[in-house]
Order: structure tokens, then C-alpha cells, then sequence
């Protein structure tokens, strides 16, 4: 069924008011449901029951049944629409059920429609009186009790009858004093509401009021029609006493009662039987077609995904596999197609960006739906992301698979049982890598880049956003992604995106994400887009201790590798890259570029796995030499964080002795000392049997310092140095090179650094 134009479209439950709006075909059922109603002749009461889950579309067919009678203006009935759970306790429902049929008994201008409406004022009043005055006495009555009980007690302790006798009499008084000022207000006003309701019914007792009345409602045109929906959302009490209600006001004649409500749960509520003994007639809301029920979904969801940035990684394949194994089971009502809409619209909303959209549409709709029909699974989830988005390793042997099959299938278990086979559908689409703990294949790590260029879940540096609803801190968004990847064609705007990335401290994870995308740029910006990542190559962060991370500036040499490899014709790709490095201002980048390409001939690769030929690649080497000369006039080499491998390469492509004279140059002053120093120390991270955390090793390699510099000159001059009024780093760097003297001097080697005193 269609929403109505004003309707919110995060409100989960919006029946329907017109046929017009049908879209699941309900308005045949309601309009015969209308027609039973109408045709209804008999002078006695009828109560009806429409049966159907939460959900399930009740009121809409109420609605559109009530828009049926109201077409036919000379034989509607008079339509009383009340809901007892707008109303809190029995007596509000009581309250409210007789002053909505009043209201609507004296709609008319004639004097038979006044005369039964304070006819059914008067019954009411009669009812609601006797009732107070009932539950007053009996509560009056009970503390009266509790005195007597109370004061014989006490006259047990008192020898004298007649001591004993005032203290009773007393006790009585005090009680019912005390009775008359807790009810006195409203007992007052219920005794003269029936002395006024008796004397304008000149003086008739109830069964004679009850009496005219029945006459004057078997005189209408019409029937009324009293509508009481949400039933079973009220206690079980009051469900009682609402089905009681309607049992002792049902031998009015040309009064018709239309209840809606889950069966089941309002049978819990009653005594045995006591629902067929008051519903004369019961229908069961028929059965939704599985097809119209998935009109209304795509109808909601090509509104919310109408947006070409959400469209293009949108795979039309794999959402028919998901959704007909996994998702359809879950939408069995028109409430859990709205309820799931009202939920995704507003993922939607904090995806969607100017430019982008952070997440893949298809795997947001099925892990939505877990949190929306499963939420148990959807927060197991979390809790086993290495499994669901990790590659299967072959060593981790038969116990540890079991161990990892055991962890998805709890998790699949915490569903319910008829949603099981639905959810491991879900999770064998969402998580290829998790599918073969499942009974399924295994996935190799060459999907790993296709996966995060869609945003798939199932990718580690992905899964998050879908559980964190935002980019994790320490990422970057799709809309910084798709902001490089636009801007390929201008080098100096890339430039730019990359200094504030590296303000940010994320350039080297731009460059760990680049990656996905490497072979899918356009060659025709190779030179623009391959210079920038060159220019900013003298920013990237030092490489820091730990175990299995990629560096920077590898996958930035990955990325020019695989990017260029495009180009089929080894003479052009060699052309492109010598463009970009004749073009750079960068330094560092372009000289790790050209090593990685002079090592694959080194090992005698050359062939396909070669990038440019060996010409090139000389030729490369003479380019950098010249932009490592041109910066060691300046500050750029002197404070370099890769100094130490740069000075190599300019020792190994043009001669020991250049190097060699600036070093010599650049120790002469205390920074100039520090900074070499500084540049020459390099860290490893350990880690024991009990620890928490990774220790940190500093260390220097004399031979790294003799290769440009002899040892014994930086010693005398560190000696003169105060160590407390240097840096951390600095200071780390000082003792480093003594440590490095002092292994010198007991024989050992550099390698022997693990054995100094921490």
C-alpha cells in the first residue's frame, strides 16, 4: 500500500486511508467486509472480528471499508471510531466508549437524534454511578473490616466491656470518615450525576431506561457502526474489560461492533471460549501476495537509492541472489516493509555526502536488515569481523577452522529459528571469505581490491562504517577518494588534496587505499596524477615499528608499477615514467621508483614483470642524481626522513666521493650532527610470552655512518654534546651511536644490538 503524500517517511506504521492508495489489492476484501456490514437488517446487535497479526494491514482495510459505506450517503451507518488504547485504564475506556457513541447519536438535527443521545448520556451515567458506588462500598467496606478485626483485637487487652465496645464504635466512625474523604469528591459528584440522570428520565429505573432506549435505536435509518481497533495492544485487563463492555451493551439493536485484532493474544486474555460467545462473525485478514508486497519494497527503495552515485555500485546480479535467498523471507507484513524503509532512509542519510556514497547500497540494505529483523546477529557480527574479512589460511590447521566455523554458527544461531537459513544466505553473500566456514569455497586475496572499490562490507578497512555509521577515525571517506580519482587530470589540485590529507595524518592511508584502484585509472592522466604522488613523496610519514605493515612509499611504487602496466608497448610505459620524474619536485619517490626497476633486472627479471626497459631505467637513475645534487644544496636533503637511503643511491648511481664531502659539510654544526645521526637510526618492535604490548628497539648500524663519514669523528664530536638538553629523539639517537661504539669495541658486529642493556 502506498504512503499518503503527507505522511513522514520515517513513520514505520502508515495505514492507508483510500482504495486509491491499494497497491496490495486489499480493497476487494474491504469492500465486501463494507458490504456485510451494510447489509446487516437484523434488530439485534452483530459484533464482528477482523483477525491479523500486527502489521498485517488491519487498519488499512478498516480504512478502506470505511471509505466504502461513506460512498453510499443515504445508507452509511453512523460510524463511531474508538480506540480503547488511546485511553489509560478501565475507567477512561468506559468513559471514552460511551461519550464517542453519544457524540455521534446526537450528529442529527432532529429531535430523535437529541432524545437518543441523552437517552445513551443517561444509561451511561446510570452505569459509570452504580459501578463508583459499587467498588466504593466494597473498598469502604474492606477497611471496616480490617478496624473490626483490629479493634476486637485490641479489646482483648482491655478487661471492660464497655471500654471495649466505645473503642469499636469509635474505630467504625474514624474508617468512615476517612472513606468519605477519600472518595467524598468523586462519590458526591456519581450520586448526583444519577439523581440528575433519574430525574430527567423521570424517575425510570434502568431496566425501563434501558428499555426506551432499545426502542429509540430500533427506530433508525441506519445502523451504528462502532470501530474499536488496537485490542490486543492493550493489557490483559483491560482487554476483559473491554470485551465485557461490548457483551453488555450488545442487545442494542441496529448496533454493529467492528473489532480489530491479533487472535491469539486476545484469546490469552480470556477465559475459555468467551471470544466465540461475544464475536458473532469472524474473518482472517487474507494473505498478502509475495509479488504486491515486493512491489511496495522496490517502489520505496528505488526512491531512497534514486541518485547516481548510489546507482553505480549498484550490481543488479547480486541483489536478485541476495534478495530472493536471504532478504524476502523478512518482509512477510506491510509493517516490516515500512518499518525497514523508516531505518534505511535514515543509513541512507548519514552515507550520502555531497559527492559520494560511503558504503556499497546493496550490502547497507541486507546488513540493515539484519539490525532491523535480527538484531542479535547484526551485533554478533561485530565481534567476529576478522573471520568474516579475513582471507582462509591454509596453516591454521583443522582445530582452528572448527574453532572459526563455531564462531560464525553462533552467531548465525542467535536468529530466530524460522529466519536461520535466510541469515547464513545473507552472510554467505556479504562475506565471501567467511562462506567457506559455511560449507562453501574459498576466496583468494585477488577480490580484496575489487571489494573495497565497491565498499563491500566484507573488506577489513570497510566493515566498520556499516557498525560505526560514520568513516572511522584514522580513515578516509569515498568522498576524499572520489576527490583524488576526479581530479587525476590537474596535478597541482591533487597536489593540494594530498598536503591536507597529510595535515590530517592521512596520506599514507590514501596511498594503502589508492591501491584498490591502481589498475583502474585512465592512462591519458598518467603523467599529472603520477607526478603528484611523486611531489608529495618527501611527506610521507616515517615508516613505523611493527610486524606485517606495508610501507608508504611501497604502495606508492605499486601504484605507478600497476598503473602504468596498463600500457601494453614497455618503450611508452618507460616514456610516461620519465614525464612524471622529469616533472616532479619530489626527490625520494622517484628514486624508489627507479630502484625498484634497476632491482627487477638486478634478479633477472626483465621480461614481462618489467616495467621499462634497462635504457630507461639508466636513464632514470642520471635524472635522479641530478634532483638528489639539486637538493642537497638546500634544507630539503638535510632534513629528509629517508636521508640515509637517499645518500645511498646517490653514492651507487654516481660516486662515493659526493656524498661523502656533503656529509662531511653537514656534521660541522650540532643540528647538522643531530640530524644525520637522527637520520641513521632505525627501530624493531619484539614481542615476549605475557606481554601486552610490542617493545621498541633503537639502534644504530656503524657501518651505515662509515660508509659516508668516519665513526670516530662523530664520537668526539657527540662527546661535547648535553644530553639532557636534546630531544627524545635525539637523545635516542646519541645513545643508539654509543651503544653501536661500544659493541665496536667489545668485538661484536652491528647485528649484535639485541644483546645491549635496555
Amino acid at each position: 500500500m502506498a504512503e499518503d503524500p503527507s505522511t513522514h517517511k520515517f513513520l514505520a506504521d502508515r495505514p492507508i486511508v483510500s482504495g486509491k492508495a491499494d497497491l496490495l489489492g486489499i480493497t476487494g476484501f474491504a469492500e465486501s467486509l463494507a458490504g456485510a456490514i451494510k447489509g446487516w437488517k437484523g434488530k439485534d446487535s452483530l459484533v464482528i472480528a477482523l483477525y491479523g497479526a500486527w502489521g498485517s494491514g488491519k487498519t488499512s482495510i478498516k480504512n478502506v471499508a470505511i471509505e466504502s459505506l461513506c460512498k453510499d450517503e443515504k445508507n452509511c451507518p453512523l460510524i463511531v471510531e474508538f480506540n480503547p488504547w488511546h485511553w489509560a485504564g478501565q475507567k477512561q475506556i468506559a468513559e471514552a466508549f460511551f461519550q464517542e457513541i453519544r457524540i455521534v447519536l446526537g450528529k442529527g438535527d432532529s429531535s430523535s437524534d437529541k432524545k437518543r443521545a441523552a437517552k445513551w448520556k443517561y444509561y451511561s451515567t446510570y452505569l459509570k454511578a452504580a459501578s463508583f458506588i459499587s467498588d466504593s462500598l466494597r473498598k469502604a467496606i474492606f477497611w471496616i473490616l480490617m478496624i473490626l478485626a483490629l479493634a476486637g483485637l485490641s479489646g482483648c487487652l482491655i478487661e471492660i466491656q464497655g471500654v471495649k465496645t466505645i473503642v469499636i464504635v469509635i474505630s467504625v466512625v474514624v474508617i468512615i470518615f476517612a472513606a468519605l474523604l477519600r472518595w467524598g469528591g468523586s462519590f458526591a459528584d456519581h450520586v448526583t450525576s444519577i439523581i440528575e440522570s433519574k430525574s430527567a428520565a423521570s424517575q425510570e429505573g434502568l431496566p425501563e431506561l434501558k428499555k426506551e432506549l432499545i426502542n429509540l435505536l430500533g427506530d433508525l435509518k441506519s445502523s451504528v457502526l462502532v470501530v474499536i481497533d488496537d485490542v490486543d495492544r492493550l493489557s490483559p485487563e483491560d482487554i476483559k474489560y473491554l470485551f465485557q463492555l461490548v457483551k453488555a451493551n450488545a442487545d442494542f439493536p441496529n448496533m454493529v461492533y467492528l473489532l480489530l485484532f491479533q487472535r491469539d493474544i486476545v484469546e490469552k486474555s480470556l477465559e475459555a471460549d468467551f471470544l466465540e460467545k461475544i464475536v458473532q462473525i469472524g474473518f482472517d485478514i487474507p494473505k498478502i501476495q509475495r509479488t504486491r508486497m515486493g512491489k511496495v519494497l522496490f517502489s520505496g527503495l528505488n526512491d531512497l537509492l534514486s541518485d547516481e552515485k548510489i546507482e553505480k555500485r549498484f550490481d543488479q546480479h547480486r541483489w536478485s541472489n541476495i534478495f530472493v535467498a536471504g532478504l524476502r523471507p523478512f518482509f512477510n507484513t506491510l509493517r516490516d516493509v515500512h518499518r525497514f524503509l523508516s531505518m534505511l532512509s535514515f543509513q541512507i542519510s548519514l552515507f550520502r555526502k555531497e559527492e559520494s556514497f560511503e558504503v556499497n547500497p546493496i550490502d547497507l540494505i541486507a546488513v540493515e536488515a539484519l539490525r532491523t529483523f535480527e538484531p542479535k546477529v547484526y551485533q554478533g557480527l561485530f565481534g567476529i569481523k576478522d573471520i568474516l574479512t579475513k582471507q582462509y589460511d591454509s596453516d591454521y590447521g583443522e582445530s582452528t577452522e572448527n574453532i572459526m566455523s563455531k564462531r560464525v554458527e553462533t552467531v548465525i544461531n542467535q536468529s530466530s529459528e524460522s529466519n536461520r537459513p535466510a541469515v547464513k544466505e545473507i552472510l554467505k553473500q556479504l562475506f565471501p571469505h567467511a562462506e567457506y566456514y559455511l560449507g562453501g569455497s574459498r576466496y583468494d586475496s585477488g577480490f580484496a581490491e575489487r571489494w573495497y572499490r565497491d565498499l563491500r562490507v566484507c573488506h577489513p578497512n570497510v566493515f566498520d562504517r556499516y557498525f560505526h555509521f560514520t568513516i572511522p577515525e584514522g580513515d578516509i571517506s569515498q568522498t576524499d577518494i572520489d576527490s583524488i580519482l576526479s581530479s587525476s587530470v590537474d596535478r597541482q589540485k591533487l597536489v593540494s588534496i594530498f598536503h591536507s590529507l597529510n595535515k590530517r595524518g592521512l596520506l599514507d592511508v590514501v596511498l594503502d587505499r589508492l591501491e584498490a584502484y591502481k589498475e583502474h585509472l585512465d592512462l591519458k592522466y598518467a603523467v599529472p596524477f603520477i607526478s603528484a604522488i611523486f611531489d608529495v613523496g618527501d611527506e610521507l610519514p616515517e615508516m613505523q615499528p611493527g610486524f606485517y605493515i606495508t610501507s608508504p612509499d611501497t604502495h606508492a611504487s605499486r601504484i605507478v608499477y600497476w598503473y602504468l602496466k596498463q600500457e601494453p608497448d614497455i618503450t611508452k610505459r618507460g616514456q610516461l615514467l620519465h614525464e612524471a620524474i622529469n616533472a616532479t619536485n619530489g626527490v625520494y619517490l622517484p628514486v624508489r621508483q627507479t630502484e625498484w626497476e634497476e632491482y627487477s633486472y638486478a634478479k633477472q627479471e626483465a621480461g614481462n614483470s618489467s616495467l621499462i626497459s634497462l635504457e630507461a631505467v639508466n636513464e632514470l637513475k642520471k635524472i635522479c642524481v641530478d634532483k638528489i645534487r639539486y637538493a642537497s644544496k638546500s634544507d630539503v636533503l638535510r632534513t629528509h626522513t629517508h636521508m640515509l637511503s637517499i645518500l645511498y643511491h646517490w653514492r651507487e648511481w654516481s660516486s662515493s666521493e659526493e656524498p661523502q664531502k656533503w656529509v662531511e659539510a653537514l656534521i660541522h654544526n650540532k643540528e647538522g650532527l643531530l640530524s644525520f645521526l637522527g637520520r641513521c637510526l632505525s627501530s624493531s618492535a619484539s614481542h615476549s610470552s605475557g606481554d601486552y604490548v610490542e617493545r621498541i628497539h633503537w639502534r644504530i648500524r656503524l657501518k651505515d655512518i662509515e660508509d659516508f663519514i668516519s665513526p670516530d669523528t662523530i664520537a668526539e664530536k657527540v662527546s661535547s654534546l648535553k644530553i639532557e638538553e636534546l630531544t627524545e629523539r635525539e637523545q635516542k639517537a646519541v645513545r643508539a651511536f654509543q651503544k653501536a661504539i661500544k659493541r665496536r669495541q667489545e668485538g661484536k658486529s652491528d647485528d649484535d644490538w639485541h644483546y645491549d642493556e635496555e
